[in-house]
């Protein structure tokens, strides 16, 4: 980035046979974030990055998925105390608000995963109190478009070093993992690789197996 931004949160796609990065831009004039894109090529520069999605408030942490032939962005829209589920209309520059999933809420960084039976969303959640990183909730819904259900043992972690979200979950050998971030020494400092030995309706557990710290 120029040095009057930062860049965060990365997220890589492919689209139609090309690939892309959808990432957090922070102009420290402005102090708001926005979602840029840029498109990456193997063994050529990438080009040049641009503005998809801006509100009148802070976003970040672009999620990304693919549902039903449509591709969706699930932006952190937690200083609108919204959880906002966006639509592409034409990749990767135009999204537009398809709903909100959950309001009244400062939900940070929410991750979905597809189970089997249902749709599960990881999201950091602010209560009174706590920090943006202390606790993590879990919620279901039959589809990514809601209606989503909090999970009964909600937080189902509260604790700095562990819970909030680094990033998609993904699956190998037949087991799911769940990356997060330690906040204990700073905001952002080390990632996680947690192992989910339990995801139901009436119970989560999970067990660190990795951590991946700076240097």
């Amino acid at each position: 980035p120029a040095r009057d931004r930062f860049w965060a949160d990365p997220f890589a796609i492919e689209h139609q046979g090309r690939y892309f990065i959808f990432f957090e831009e922070l102009p420290f004039c402005t102090r708001k974030g926005r979602i840029m894109a840029v498109e990456v090529f193997e063994g050529a520069e990438p080009g040049e990055a641009q503005i998809v999605l801006e509100r009148p408030y802070h976003l970040s942490y672009p999620f990304l998925f693919a549902w039903e032939g449509s591709l969706y962005m699930l932006p952190e829209t937690a200083e609108n105390r919204t959880i906002e589920i966006y639509r592409c209309e034409a990749f990767p520059a135009r999204w537009r608000l398809d709903r909100v999933l959950l309001d009244n809420l400062s939900a940070y960084d929410a991750t979905l995963w597809r189970g089997d039976d249902r749709w599960w969303m990881f999201a950091s959640v602010a209560e009174p109190g706590a920090d943006s990183s202390d606790e993590l909730h879990l919620y279901w819904s039959p589809t990514p478009l809601g209606p989503w259900t909090g999970h009964p043992g909600n937080p189902v972690i509260s604790d700095v070093r562990c819970a909030r979200p680094a990033g998609p979950l993904f699956s190998r050998d037949g087991k799911l993992y769940r990356p997060s971030q330690d906040c204990s020494p700073a905001y952002g400092h080390s990632i996680l690789v947690n192992r989910v030995d339990v995801l139901r309706e009436d119970d989560y557990r999970e067990t660190e197996v990795r951590r991946i710290a700076p240097g």
